[in-house]
């Protein structure tokens, strides 16, 4: 099936930033894109259910593990090539390669990723970005494969890019690689923009603890953190899942936090902020399997309930 490594019952939870989650039941690591497109065609001809796993950042998995099959977008996508200030980079590569080359060339654009964890796939399906900008903005097109196979490339207007979201979130699609456009600049300015992006991380958030990155997407003209700090969250806890003293929209694993620990943290926060504010937190963590549909029937429990803003 693939030439790349391929495992039975591989255990998650190392590979995630969380340290959670179950087994898969067959996990590949594809030697090449090519061999991960044949993965993926192997999983269609027999119906087998399939995910993909960068680096295993901004998601959470079940408990139970995942059934199917787990595809690694490493070592088989993990590229990074400069051409002039165009950048052809692989969805396996890290964020964190990405903005450390380009700062090295003197070319700007990213650096206000500057510790964004995880890999540039997960970063395009959920426009990952910060008060310097999202990852979107400098996309020109995006390879992608979508559910019948086809190896397709797609323009920034076609992926719609917007607030920690785009196309690739809401389509059965893989991004394969996608050029970036930065532009020239001094490289010590740029250096300097990344080292206070990643001064500014450091003391805002509590990268000390197994996470998984922020919970929830920041309602309009809000923050979630503050939302849910203003509804008196922080230190919540669920098991070894506690809502983070030190920053309110970071969920973070004391020890051997559970799956289901985190999304019963995250419905006790939502339930919170309702109760406070009438609005209904969305989540930026990816729940995998079963895990969403406990998510949205916890929702649709707490919209029957009456809001009582202060």
């Amino acid at each position: 099936m693939v030439r790349g490594r391929v495992t039975v019952n591989e255990p998650l939870k190392p590979l995630t930033t969380i340290r959670i989650g179950g087994p898969a039941d067959l996990m590949a690591a594809p030697a090449d894109e090519d061999d991960l497109l044949a993965a993926l065609a192997w999983a269609r001809q027999h119906q087998v259910p399939w995910h993909i796993l960068g680096a295993g950042s901004n998601l959470l998995v079940p408990d139970e593990g995942l059934r199917g099959l787990v595809v690694r977008t490493r070592p088989a996508l993990d590229t990074l090539r400069f051409d002039g200030n165009r950048v052809l980079v692989g969805s396996g590569a890290s964020v964190a390669r990405l903005v450390g080359q380009a700062a090295r060339l003197g070319l700007q654009g990213v650096e206000g990723l500057a510790g964004v964890p995880g890999s540039v796939g997960g970063a395009l399906a959920m426009n990952a970005g910060t008060r310097g900008g999202d990852i979107g903005s400098r996309v020109e097109w995006v390879r992608i494969v979508d559910q019948e196979g086809r190896v397709r490339e797609l323009t920034r207007e076609e992926l719609a890019f917007g607030y920690r979201s785009s196309r690739l979130q809401q389509e059965p699609w893989l991004a394969l690689t996608a050029c970036l456009v930065l532009e020239p600049g001094d490289p010590q300015a740029i250096r300097a923009r990344v080292d206070d992006a990643l001064r500014y991380r450091n003391e805002t958030q509590p990268l000390q603890w197994p996470n998984a990155g922020s919970i929830f997407k920041n309602p309009p003209g809000d923050a979630a953190g503050r939302l849910i700090d203003a509804a008196g969250c922080k230190g919540m806890r669920r098991g070894d899942a506690q809502v983070s003293e030190m920053h309110a929209n970071w969920i973070i694993n004391l020890g051997d936090a559970r799956a289901d620990d985190v999304v019963a943290l995250m419905v006790d926060v939502a339930e919170a902020v309702w109760s406070r504010f009438a609005l209904v937190l969305e989540p930026e963590i990816r729940l995998l399997g079963p895990l969403s549909a406990r998510w949205r029937q916890a929702v649709a429990r707490l919209e029957q309930q009456p809001g009582s803003p202060a």
